[in-house]
């Protein structure tokens, strides 16, 4: 099969599954993992669930659907999508999604595709955070896809190398009538801003043909704006953007990645809201490559974003921080003072947490406030 040639990347096949999920039930991680995010679960029922799965929709079927709709009831207030109809069935996607939790972006992505009879999709995922057993299985029976990162250890052309293989895959994939996810860009937005990088958008496009229209048409973009009223991990995101603007260097503690996505999950977010954009549509493909081919990238990179911002919901959250961060008024239509106070209360609690840390305070409240004001200047 020519899926082999993928092998240290792609998820599991259906034949490995079973292997996997009795891995994972075995594993020491099981049941603190289970217990962090679910509490007072009943660990043998859900263990001798996913033991009954012996293929991937089984498992998304079974267990991953029912795990992510236990999360929005237990963590978000009201969760609204839009968007399916965009979509046509039996055809391959490539959504590319602006990235705000490490998880929770792509499950809340599967949740409205399953819950709306589309299919489910891969969703690619750093190789930080493939460190061990237990999480690469986890990962890999949700068809997670690997992408190594670079790093000090991969030479430039190891890396070209690697994006190539990532490319020809996520090429393949979608070809087969199948779907992917993928990131905006490396790593989570952590300034409130989120900008495609067209790095991204030149790795997916080395395995496709010269011309530029015919390369991306293939792909079938589909942009994904996904909003949260309150972020799970806004504080640490602050945190770390704050260490970086002072001129230090962000250490991650041992399994730091891991925590934030428990972390992620558990919080409450307040409302969410997740927009499958139109996908992208040849005329504006034809647009972009009449351009010289570094302004293509740039202005197929501003469609995607302006897709993203104008299907991007502001919450109360997002004008609080804004008129927070300017010291005015402007949006005080759009919020109440109990949405204020408990804004207040939350970001007095940030405030405590980068004392803690030894921040500079007037920097870091700068750094949380733009997590949620960010948003409003770009829709805006």
């Amino acid at each position: 099969m020519k899926e082999d040639l993928y092998s240290d990347i792609r998820p599991y096949n259906d034949d490995e599954i079973p292997a996997a999920l009795e891995r994972i039930v075995n594993d020491p991680f099981f049941v603190p993992a289970v217990n962090f995010a679910f509490p007072d679960a009943d660990m043998e029922r859900i263990a001798e669930v996913v033991r009954t799965c012996k293929t991937v929709d089984q498992l998304q079927e079974r267990v991953m659907i029912s795990i992510i709709q236990r999360i929005i009831e237990a963590t978000i207030d009201n969760f609204t999508s839009s968007g399916v109809e965009n979509i046509e069935k039996g055809k391959g996607y490539l959504y590319i999604s602006n990235h705000r939790d490490i998880t929770l972006d792509s499950f809340l992505l599967q949740y409205v595709l399953f819950t709306n009879g589309l299919p489910t999709t891969a969703t690619t995922l750093g190789d930080n955070l493939l460190r061990n057993q237990f999480v690469t299985d986890i990962c890999r029976i949700n068809r997670a896809v690997r992408v190594i990162r670079k790093t000090g250890d991969i030479s430039p052309r190891e890396f070209l190398s690697n994006s190539m293989h990532l490319a020809e895959y996520i090429r393949w994939y979608i070809s087969k009538g199948k779907s992917m996810w993928i990131a905006q860009r490396n790593g989570r937005t952590k300034d409130g801003i989120d900008a495609t990088d067209q790095g991204v958008l030149k790795m997916v496009s080395l395995s496709g043909p010269n011309d530029f229209v015919e390369n991306f048409s293939e792909l079938s973009i589909a942009p994904i704006a996904i909003s949260y009223q309150y972020e799970p991990c806004d504080i640490r995101k602050a945190i770390e953007t704050t260490v970086t603007i002072l001129g230090g260097t962000y250490q991650k503690g041992n399994h730091e990645d891991e925590n934030s996505i428990l972390y992620g999950i558990r919080m409450p977010k307040g409302d969410v809201n997740i927009t499958i954009c139109e996908p992208i549509t040849r005329e504006e493909l034809e647009e972009c490559g009449a351009l010289p081919k570094a302004e293509a990238y740039k202005r197929l990179k501003e469609i995607i974003d302006q897709r993203i911002y104008k299907n991007y919901k502001l919450h109360d959250t997002n004008y609080i921080a804004h008129d927070l961060l300017h010291r005015s008024k402007q949006y005080s239509e759009h919020y109440t003072p109990a949405a204020v106070k408990k804004f207040k209360g939350r970001m007095a609690y940030a405030e405590a947490r980068f004392l803690e840390y030894g921040l500079d305070l007037k920097t870091a409240r700068k750094v949380y406030l733009g997590i949620y004001a960010g948003p409003v200047e770009t829709k805006m």
